[in-house]
């Protein structure tokens, strides 16, 4: 009995060193596989970029609600302590300098999802637009009210579940609005030193609670959940709360990865000055992007 006894604790105890070995191999396997698939997932994003821009000559916008009456699905966000504002929604019929959707879904027809783009299917996942370890490729609903930004309601007209993006593109190339567009030779800075798309800052909880804060759904236009234009390099955590907006982060554990103009993809570290970021989002101020 006392050798049986034994053998079970040694057995258990040779176990728990041989997990204790692998696990921080698996875990690091997981974040390379990670890290392989976000790095994929801007090379697609940038060949559907490089194409539409090929299409119409200049890049795509980030769309916003036109002047005029439009019959697309009346969905908002009510801001604290203000009115609701509705956002523009991504219509076939309006493809190129008037697109009221944002840029995420004007390329859908350049990385295999036409029939996405042309039935407005506001429930599609793409799967190239989620990093997938901080989120599933799944529609997700949003709730009434916001239960993580104090104030925050949403109006989603009855549809249900949204497909969203865990990427934004640089607003100050990507602009917002209806007809503001930017030509590749308007980048005076240089396509290769500029940033276009890039992994967007997320709070944990409010990812959980598929709130529409800094995250709103691929169709829309005009939202910060798809144009982005802040200087901080942000990992995914809980309560970062609005220190997400406008930012940029990843589940990443070393840091944010980023396309450029040019189509290049390229890691910048959580440790990359503000400064150099900021060169990186600016087009056209002559700042100089040298992470050496």
């Amino acid at each position: 009995m006392i050798r049986r006894i034994t053998n079970i604790a040694f057995g258990t105890a040779l176990v728990a060193i041989v997990a204790g070995l692998l696990l921080p191999a698996i875990a690091k396997a997981r974040a390379a596989n990670a890290a392989s698939r976000s790095k994929e997932n801007l090379r697609t994003i940038g060949q559907g970029m490089q194409s539409f821009t090929t299409t119409y000559g200049f890049f795509p916008g980030n769309g916003g609600p036109p002047a005029e009456a439009v019959t697309t699905p009346d969905c908002r966000t009510g801001f604290p302590d203000s009115e609701t504002f509705r956002w523009g929604y991504g219509d076939p019929k309006r493809a190129g300098r008037l697109q009221t959707g944002c840029w995420a879904y004007s390329i859908l027809p350049y990385i295999g999802e036409e029939e996405a783009f042309r039935k407005q299917d506001h429930t599609r996942a793409v799967p190239a637009y989620y990093i997938g370890t901080r989120r599933p490729a799944e529609a997700q609903q949003v709730p009434k009210v916001d239960p993580i930004y104090a104030k925050w309601t949403y109006q989603d007209a009855g549809l249900g579940p949204w497909g969203r993006t865990d990427y934004a593109a640089n607003d100050q190339v990507v602009r917002g609005g209806n007809g503001n567009m930017m030509k590749p030779e308007q980048v005076k800075d240089g396509l290769a030193e500029t940033a276009l798309i890039a992994e967007k800052a997320m709070d944990t909880d409010a990812i959980k609670a598929g709130v529409w804060y800094w995250d709103e759904p691929i169709i829309f236009g005009g939202s910060g959940g798809t144009g982005r234009k802040g200087d901080k390099l942000l990992r995914d955590a809980p309560k970062l709360i609005e220190t997400v907006s406008d930012n940029w982060g990843s589940p990443d554990p070393n840091g944010v990865w980023f396309l450029f103009c040019d189509g290049h993809v390229r890691k910048l570290p959580y440790s990359t000055p503000n400064r150099t970021v900021a060169a990186a989002i600016s087009p056209t101020a002559g700042d100089v992007f040298d992470l050496e």
